[in-house]
């Protein structure tokens, strides 16, 4: 059913949806939002890493004109944050979950302790200074090392380990193919700390109805339905008293949306008070309040033929999990698991990955969760295994990438693998999306430019990674057509972090019902538009919404259809009625509701790459990228501008994590890093130009045969660049330094080398 001269919209770089609201600065965050009797929120945090409270005195802070409310854990119900998805959940971590006020014990910098209220945000800052929290320090655990060691202090003695759960996959016979393997690499491997940082820090208003007696909650995001569902289960109130609103989003990637002890303290005190109260998060909060990521350490070994060919490998991982398990559950440990096999086909390999509590702020996801943590470690071994054979890197991957032939590909895991999803890898050619990333390279004529600039004296480096990205996790997503005299709104249960996710669903929509765009309006800000969704992450938002608008738009033609007595294929949209062939007509605003629901109970993985130069000065230590590119196969783009746009902001995100970014503690478990002063941000100084390379190979797993593309950009590109700069500093077997790759460790590790350089 299509209008009459209609344009196939899927395919095009339309402008996105919204930027005029943007640039003009008309887009409204939730800190523009004011209500006429609001009360602005501070929380009081704890200072220490781990300790016993044994007081907190709140009656200065009460006296205090204008204060109006100082609570504590005593007037809360025990509760505590939910995981957000079965699969994600444990036993285990489900006894170490967070409850929104400490209770009796602190353990990471930040922790929520109190909260003050008051008439407006400066009382309230300056109130909170005033609550006095007697804490008696215990010994922190700062690190993963020192959480697994025998005579470590427990950091919830409730619980009784430092552990939360070990994922254990086995596919093959490892032992027996590495006893008959030419060559073996192995390497300890840490991944540091850091974290996503939005230009917009959270922020919440919870606005009371007395009248209806519904609370709803503005500045919800990425997975609105589950945080209505978790605050229902832990306010005890009914699902239909709470509303959770999204506003303009300055920026997620995975940090922004998760349910965190703040979402249920703004909801508590609204409700208690009867009056809007407004919490929005400053910039030194983000630091210590908000999800860190990635802190992990592999023991990882590879077992090679001299030819080139990939055994097996063994990897032991230790995943910081800081002092609770928060929504994610055990996605930390999960999902570098899942990844750590990559993109090759591996005779077998045995893992083991465990989840650690540490005296630091908890962990969450952050793009690329696991995956770039696995790809980092593994594609940095086979440089060095590459590097053992004397082959270049690109043909020692080549050598071993899954063949299209092999498509499906599934590893077979043991019974007792403890993997909530088989690694199924549903389409794809691996091989030829190298191919294609050396040929946009031109790889011949950038290792001559290489060995050009080496003959001038410069510490020039080529490096790679391929990998395989997980998207598209279910398990569905539904999608309500309504219609309008106006036009069509589409209602989804996904939301809106900035990637311009309403601009595609309105391309998928106005192809799908023969419409223009303009006709078309996305509803995903209001949990009362559709009843349920899972929300926005893992490149999910476009497969799951995307195809079940399609789904949505085929009951709605089917109903024309049989109110007109034809074929969908013969009737028509002209100027807000549907035609049929015999010339009569229906309104299209009699039409509707219609529904649609797209389940996907396995995820897809999309291969990826990365390969840049760079060049290090040696005298100072700094790492400069001179070219980058990656490559993504996206199955089919829907909007090929954003994709793009979504490659080189992931990329610009990894170029910054692995030579810049990091949060540090010292070793009483204070946080050092918590400023712009001290968490460093590539700028476009230190960014080249990144070179995106989509890859179509549409899937037949759904109907618009699309995979996810938000993330891949940030997989590889840490893995990329370390593996370039041990190509430039000539370190061939050897370690690289320990990340990120900082002017001050370049050179730490040249002065160790004895080079002239260095000195």
């Amino acid at each position: 059913m299509r209008e009459a001269g209609h344009e196939r919209l899927i395919g095009r770089s339309i402008g996105r949806r919204g930027n005029d609201l943007l640039l003009t600065g008309a887009a409204q965050y939730v800190a523009d939002l004011a209500f006429g009797n609001e009360v602005s929120a501070r929380v009081v945090r704890s200072n220490v890493a781990h300790g016993t409270i044994i007081s907190i005195d709140v009656g200065e802070a009460l006296a205090v004109p204008g204060v109006l409310a100082v609570i504590t854990a005593e007037d809360l119900p025990d509760v505590r944050i939910p995981i957000r998805l079965p699969l994600f959940e444990s036993p285990e971590a489900n006894q170490v979950l967070q409850p929104p006020l400490a209770r009796g014990v602190v353990r990471y910098v930040g922790e929520p302790i109190a909260v003050v209220v008051a008439e407006d945000a400066y009382l309230a800052e300056d109130a909170a200074e005033l609550v006095e929290v007697d804490i008696e320090d215990l010994d922190p655990v700062v690190t993963i090392q020192s959480a697994l060691a025998p005579d470590a202090p427990i950091i919830d003695t409730a619980y009784g380990r430092n552990t939360v759960s070990t994922i254990h996959l086995v596919h093959g016979e490892a032992d027996a193919l590495f006893a008959q393997a030419d060559v073996v690499v192995r390497e300890t491997i840490a991944v540091h700390r850091s974290t996503a940082v939005p230009l917009e820090t959270r922020g919440l208003i919870g606005e009371p109805d007395p009248a209806t007696g519904v609370l709803t909650i503005w500045g919800a995001a990425k997975v609105k339905h589950f945080t209505r569902q978790a605050l229902a289960g832990m306010l005890g109130i009914d699902e239909a008293r709470l509303r959770m609103v999204e506003v303009a989003v300055g920026g997620g990637f995975g940090v922004r949306g998760e349910p965190y002890p703040e979402d249920f303290l703004v909801a508590f005190l609204a409700l208690r008070l009867g009056r809007p109260v407004k919490w929005i998060e400053d910039r030194s909060e983000h630091f210590v309040a908000t999800n860190h990521a990635r802190e992990q350490i592999h023991e990882l070994e590879i077992a090679a033929t001299k030819d080139g060919r990939l055994l097996a490998f063994r990897d032991r991982a230790w995943c910081d999990h800081g002092g609770y398990v928060r929504s994610q559950g055990i996605l930390p440990e999960l999902l570098p698991a899942l990844h750590i096999a990559g993109p090759y086909r591996w005779e077998a390999f045995a893992v083991t990955s465990t989840g650690v509590l540490t005296n630091k702020t908890p962990v969450g996801t952050f793009r690329g969760p696991g995956m770039t943590e696995a790809t980092y470690v593994r594609e940095r071994l086979l440089d060095r295994v590459a590097a053992e054979l004397d082959l270049d890197p690109a043909e020692l991957r080549r050598r071993n990438l899954i063949p299209a032939a092999a498509m499906p590909f599934e590893f077979s895991l043991t019974p007792d693998s403890t993997a909530v999803a088989p690694i199924r890898y549903e389409s794809g050619d691996f091989r030829a999306g190298l191919e294609m990333l050396l040929d946009r390279a031109d790889y011949a004529e950038l290792k001559a430019e290489r060995a050009a600039r080496r003959a001038r004296g410069e510490a020039v480096g080529i490096g790679m990674a391929t990998f395989v990205e997980v998207g598209g996790i279910g398990p569905f997503e539904e999608a309500v057509i309504t219609t309008t005299s106006d036009g069509i709104v589409v209602h989804v249960g996904v939301g809106s972090l900035g990637q311009g996710v309403e601009t595609v669903l309105s391309q998928i929509a106005a192809d799908a019902l023969g419409m223009p765009m303009e006709a078309i309006t996305i509803d995903l800000r209001d949990t009362d538009g559709v009843p349920q969704g899972f929300g926005s992450f893992a490149s999910r938002s476009t497969v799951l919404a995307g195809n079940a608008i399609v789904l949505a738009a085929e009951q709605l033609l089917g109903q024309a259809s049989l109110e007109l007595g034809a074929s969908i294929d013969d009737v028509r949209i002209i100027d807000g009625s549907v035609v049929g062939p015999d010339g009569r007509t229906l309104a299209l605003h009699k039409l509707g509701p219609a529904r649609g629901r797209f389940d996907k109970p396995l995820p897809s993985f999309s291969f990826g790459g990365a390969l840049c130069l760079v060049a290090v000065e040696t005298s100072t230590g700094r790492v400069k990228v001179l070219r980058h590119l990656v490559l993504h196969d996206v199955g089919r783009a829907i909007n090929p501008a954003l994709l793009h746009g979504q490659l080189a902001g992931a990329a610009a995100q990894g170029i910054g994590s692995v030579l810049l970014e990091e949060l540090m503690y010292d070793e009483q478990g204070q946080p050092l890093s918590t400023s712009f002063a001290d968490y460093l941000l590539p700028t476009s100084g230190e960014l080249p130009r990144i070179e995106t390379v989509v890859m179509e190979k549409p899937t037949s797993a759904n109907p618009l045969g699309i995979k996810g593309g938000g993330e891949s950009g940030m997989v590889g590109t840490p893995a990329a660049v370390a593996n370039a700069v041990a190509d430039a500093l000539g370190i061939g077997t050897a370690e690289l330094p320990a990340t990120p790759l900082t002017p001050d460790r370049i050179r730490a590790f040249l002065r160790g080398r004895g080079t002239d350089a260095a000195r």
